[in-house]
């Protein structure tokens, strides 16, 4: 049986484009002996993350600003929050009141929505900090376990969804993370992870 807790994929970078307001993040890479982060100069980088799940969907930009900047001040590096989240993250809208998608399809995202995440990803960013981005919780992939779902991920549209996604944000301080609370116990659930992956890996390719 194969276990998706959580997977980091190597998409993993911080960028260089810095105004007066933003803090200057480095590139990261995964270690030589795969067991660690690095920076561009193959010094290890201190992954101190803080979990916030619900950040995009439940926060509006007062109270993100507020948790960012918390955060930032007491030493965390990265944030780990879920695009689409897990507490009936597509039934139910966010702060004001834009669901993720469009009739619950992932190639057809909300733009309201995502503007959302947008100034939530630009807000660490000027903090120095980097988001820790699942792209989706588990329970929205076929498993065993279940929860408040709906299933909607194919292998076709989550490599659509990668895509998407790593476009949307390749120009910004993101460890993509894949992954959710639920074991990889189906081929169709292994194939779906492994799109979703490589959606992500051709569109930020060049950054790796």
């Amino acid at each position: 049986m194969k276990y998706i807790a959580f997977l980091i994929i190597v998409v993993l970078f911080g960028f260089g484009c810095q105004t007066k307001e933003t803090i200057k993040h480095e590139f990261l890479k995964v270690s030589k002996n795969g067991r660690y982060l690095e920076d561009k100069n193959d010094k290890p980088f201190l992954y101190l993350g803080c979990t916030a799940w619900e950040l995009f969907h439940k926060l509006n930009r007062e109270e993100a600003t507020e948790y960012l900047t918390n955060r930032k001040e007491k030493g965390f590096t990265v944030i780990q929050a879920v695009v689409l989240a897990e507490q009936d993250g597509l039934r139910k809208p966010n702060f004001y009141g834009d669901s993720a998608l469009i009739a619950f399809d992932p190639t057809k995202p909300n733009e309201k929505y995502f503007e959302h995440v947008d100034l939530i990803v630009n807000k660490a960013e000027e903090l120095g900090l980097y988001i820790g981005m699942l792209p989706t919780w588990g329970d929205k992939v076929p498993n065993t376990i279940g929860g408040e779902g709906p299933v909607i991920f194919t292998p076709e549209n989550a490599r659509k969804y990668g895509e998407y996604l790593g476009q949307r944000y390749k120009d910004k301080p993101i460890i993509w993370i894949l992954g959710g609370d639920r074991t990889v116990d189906s081929d169709t659930a292994f194939l779906i992870w492994k799109n979703m992956a490589e959606g992500l890996k051709q569109v930020t390719r060049e950054n790796i």
